[in-house]
């Protein structure tokens, strides 16, 4: 245990307010815990709205026994309006923090258990209260005030470390009117919270979950920690680690739930943090789509309780996720080949955002079968994961016959085979295949033999041999 630092957060009075005098058990109204007394309503006891409890003539004793409940803490037990003729036992039980075992206060240990007297003021509170610690078996810390100089006091307080459970007062006096007070105090018990952040993602998107556990001030650490969070669909845990003490976190990658259990929370608190995945797969663009602000729960005491208690308010946290379907596009690169070897088309089919995960199917209508040309194109072609873009091709076929004129291939985006996949953009792309085997759209004339030169010739000397013959004449 460590000693208890007196800056704890909502530090309240237990009281009982409105409640008869003779009750065996009250019942704080603000639900910080009860109150049983020993013998109901004897002594002149009373639960005025100031105080928790108030003794008017303690007689031979007359005992209340605080318990807090698991959302509350007690942080002192005080006295107050002492006589000479009267003195308090005072006892506790404590959760161990190493053996969470439930066991008697040390309250002989100043150092864990401080004790504060209230200033001394005019007469006839001019006394300062004692202390006498009577330890096994009784374990009871013992309050009065020393004979002389008035014979009252202003009284006290004992500053309580979070572990204690129970706390009892047992007033004893000897005189009349008496008047013996004791008020407990409490304050928040360890509480939790989250948030993502970012708080908005696209499907495919990351974000970071932070757990954080509050330890209100409580000024030690608080053993027993257990916190279990189940995410909503579709969320995924890629990875999570934590600040507390101890402790086994389990956190699969890809699971939706992490818990850590058997952890202390530090005097500052601790936090949890899990990166956290919206899948951009068909289920998570379709989640995204019909169900876009989630809302993550972790709900005290069945997802959080410490060994002292816990808040039982939700922590809650919400994550919005936003879609719009990519815009894919298809072009063909150069858009014009003609009829010979190695004349190639690439076709890209584009997106213009990266694709998710799972890649991006694409539904393509192909071209037409035609000799003129071929293709590698097939459907659906997937854009792969993180990337923007996939290619195919389109080549002519090569060949030398004259006039079999020119043919388009056409490739074309087709409608997705779910409507969030993507929407079309440039649509369709078309290949011209050209025929080379033509000029001017005239058929080239064919080119002389060997033996047409030769009768050439001949026909050309006669007409020669001819002409001569004429002249002579």
């Amino acid at each position: 245990m460590a000693s208890q630092s007196h800056a704890v957060e909502n530090e309240t009075l237990m009281v009982f307010n409105g409640q008869p005098n003779n009750l065996p058990l009250y019942t704080s109204a603000s639900g910080l815990g009860t109150m049983a007394v020993s013998p109901p309503g004897g002594g002149g006891f009373s639960v005025p709205a100031d105080h928790s409890a108030i003794v008017t003539t303690p007689g031979s004793g007359l005992t209340t026994v605080f318990t807090p409940s698991s959302t509350a803490v007690p942080t002192r037990v005080t006295f107050f309006d002492q006589r000479t003729s009267t003195s308090r036992n005072i006892s506790a039980k404590c959760l161990n923090p190493t053996t969470q075992v439930i066991e008697p206060c040390d309250l002989g240990n100043v150092t864990l258990f401080p004790r504060t007297n209230y200033p001394a003021s005019g007469a006839t509170y001019t006394q300062n209260s004692v202390y006498q610690w009577f330890g096994a078996p009784d374990f009871v810390l013992r309050t009065s005030t020393p004979p002389g100089g008035g014979g009252q006091s202003n009284g006290g307080y004992i500053t309580l470390p979070p572990y204690v459970r129970e706390v009892t007062v047992t007033a004893f006096g000897s005189g009349g009117a008496d008047f013996s007070g004791a008020d407990l105090y409490l304050a928040d018990a360890p509480s939790v919270s989250k948030a993502f952040a970012p708080t908005a993602v696209n499907p495919g998107g990351q974000t970071t979950l932070t757990i954080s556990v509050k330890n209100p001030g409580l000024g030690a650490p608080i053993p027993g920690m257990n916190v279990t969070d189940v995410l909503p669909s579709p969320l995924k845990i890629i990875s999570a680690s934590h600040t507390c003490t101890d402790g086994t976190l389990t956190a699969a990658a890809g699971s939706s739930t992490l818990s850590l259990t058997g952890a202390t929370l530090p005097t500052a608190g601790c936090e949890i943090t899990a990166v956290v995945e919206w899948p951009g797969d068909t289920s998570g663009v379709s989640a995204c789509v019909a169900t876009p602000l989630l809302t993550n729960r972790i709900t005290p005491p069945a997802q959080f309780n410490t060994a002292i208690g816990q808040l039982n308010t939700e922590a809650l946290a919400e994550l919005s996720c936003s879609y719009t379907p990519p815009v894919v596009s298809v072009a063909c690169t150069p858009s014009e080949l003609v009829d010979s070897p190695n004349q190639q088309s690439a076709c890209t089919i584009s997106s213009n955002t990266p694709a998710g995960a799972s890649g991006l199917n694409v539904n393509l209508t192909l071209p037409a079968n035609n000799p003129r040309y071929t293709s590698s194109c097939a459907t659906p072609i997937t854009i792969p994961a993180g990337q923007t873009s996939a290619t195919c091709g389109i080549s002519a076929t090569a060949n030398t016959l004259a006039g079999d004129g020119d043919v388009t291939a056409t490739l074309t985006i087709a409608a997705p085979s779910d409507v969030n996949d993507y929407t079309i953009g440039v649509n369709p792309a078309q290949v011209l295949v050209k025929d080379d085997d033509q000029s001017g759209g005239t058929v080239a004339k064919a080119v002389p033999t060997l033996q047409e030169w030769a009768l050439l010739a001949l026909t050309l000397l006669l007409a020669l041999f001819g002409a001569t013959r004429l002249r002579r004449r």
